[in-house]
């Protein structure tokens, strides 16, 4: 009971007090509207993950999704294939001499090691990719607004403009 206590107490001494923390300021609502993402970066990242290339597709890299798909196929297939297959898989004669096998078995497993980094290394990207979906698709909706501003001082000088996001 001792030691559930004392680790109750570190904890509560060690965990941010929020609701006296006066830097962190939320904006106003009225302000600012709340917009979602136009492509989740980690439903790119999942998906890249169960299916090579299916991240980028979802982004809408389709060119890059599918190659990606391709070359971690054709690695971890291609690997697997030399690993297994020598010259005398295929020949009917029982007295055939295979010769060395390390060669293409090494080959193999090297295969198969750059099909699953390719995998990785899309799974890693396809968030990225996704990133700069939203990126583009942010700049394709950017639509210019007006800005009036009260007068500001004695003068009473209207100010009024057009802001047009890059």
């Amino acid at each position: 009971m001792k030691a559930l206590i004392c680790i109750l107490i570190a904890a509560a001494s060690i965990s941010p007090l929020g609701a006296q923390d006066s830097s962190r300021a939320t904006a106003d609502s009225a302000l600012t509207p709340e917009t979602g993402f136009y492509r989740s970066p980690r439903r790119a990242l999942i998906l890249g993950s169960l299916i090579p290339g299916a991240g980028h597709i979802y982004a809408g890299e389709y060119w890059h999704g599918f190659v990606n798909y391709e070359t971690t196929v054709a690695g971890i297939g291609g690997g697997l294939l030399t690993f297994m297959i020598d010259r005398c898989s295929f020949n009917l004669d029982p007295e055939c001499d295979p010769g060395p096998q390390w060669p293409h078995r090494v080959l193999g497993v090297t295969m198969v090691g750059l099909g699953f980094w390719r995998w990785i290394s899309s799974a890693r990207d396809a968030s990225r990719a996704a990133e700069r979906a939203n990126e583009r698709h942010r700049r394709k909706m950017a639509k210019a607004k007006p800005i009036i501003e009260a007068p500001v001082g004695l003068q009473g000088n209207w100010r009024a403009g057009v802001a047009i996001p890059w």
